[in-house]
């Protein structure tokens, strides 16, 4: 009988041992899962039509940055310690770069202030301006290159049914918004339509009397799969096509539309990019180019 119970209180101890590290390989597995298994965005602006251009003095160009309606920037998840569990498996298996805390996710500060040069020694800086917060590149070169740039973030919490309205990281400024009259979806509603806006993108005086420089800019948020049941994991795109011909802040038009639930890719990848806001910038039947300011404001 003793020997008995000694057994079952050695196997008592090896379960609890057992719990102990599947909990920590478990909970490392939710702690470090890919950024896409998150609330996620990814933001990229193409701005052409400015390599081989000839200048002088420093060029800045502005865009929207992905901020809420309001101009909040996102706010990343807060870096956490991790369960007593992981911290045994750790030590155990020796994983020292995950030893004390959970991830770490950038703010916008870190993201987009980052004075690091970008191909065509462009330099990335949050630019406080007349029209609220917006995304610079500002170079000295005398020879300019096209702007390529794409960076991802992850949010603490974004809502991809009302994106404009519950303080979602947008392509801002968003001035003017279309209805964004809504329809049922599920337990929550979407949008009827594809709402459209007005924002601003900005050319220093430098490039007055140049050819047309085109902006390409898209934001995709998807909200966390891990969080909701399948048939409401989604995402939202925000984009901006504009070919600008004047400086100064231009007022240019941006569209957001929705894919509820996430589904495969197909060609083309959604219905934004076949809506007659794209139709209309590719066979030149916009004129999206209104000057609202043509003199050079200093940027912070």
């Amino acid at each position: 009988m003793r020997k008995k119970n000694l057994l079952l209180i050695l196997m008592f101890f090896v379960l609890i041992i057992v719990s102990i590290f599947v909990h920590g390989i478990y909970r490392d597995q939710v702690d470090w899962r890919d950024d896409g298994q998150r609330y996620l965005c990814i933001y990229t602006v193409e701005v052409t039509g400015l390599s081989g251009r000839e200048v002088q003095g420093t060029t800045v160009i502005m865009v929207p940055i992905p901020a809420s309606k309001e101009g909040k920037f996102f706010t990343p998840p807060a870096q956490t310690d991790i369960y007593f569990s992981q911290k045994l498996t750790h030590k155990v298996f020796n994983w020292s770069d995950q030893s004390g805390k959970g991830p770490y996710f950038e703010n916008a500060t870190e993201i987009f202030d980052n004075q690091r040069e970008i191909i065509g020694n462009w330099i990335p800086f949050i630019a406080e301006t007349e029209k609220g917060y917006m995304l610079g590149f500002r170079t000295n070169e005398t020879k300019l290159e096209d702007i390529d740039y794409i960076t991802s973030f992850v949010a603490d919490r974004f809502d991809v049914f009302d994106p404009i309205n519950n303080g979602s990281p947008l392509l801002f400024p968003v001035e003017n918004a279309s209805n964004t009259s809504s329809v049922p979806y599920g337990k929550y509603t979407k949008y009827a339509s594809y709402p459209t806006y007005d924002t601003y993108v900005y050319l220093s005086d430098n490039l007055k009397e140049g050819e047309n420089v085109s902006f390409n800019i898209r934001l995709n948020a998807n909200n966390d799969p891990t969080k909701w049941p399948r048939e409401y994991v989604g995402l939202y795109k925000n984009l901006l096509l504009a070919r600008v011909n004047d400086t100064g802040y231009v007022k240019v038009r941006a569209i957001l539309g929705q894919r509820l639930p996430l589904q495969k890719i197909t060609i083309p990848d959604d219905d934004v990019a076949d809506s007659q806001y794209t139709r209309d910038f590719y066979s030149n039947e916009t004129s999206d180019n209104i000057n609202a300011t043509p003199s050079y404001t200093e940027v912070a």
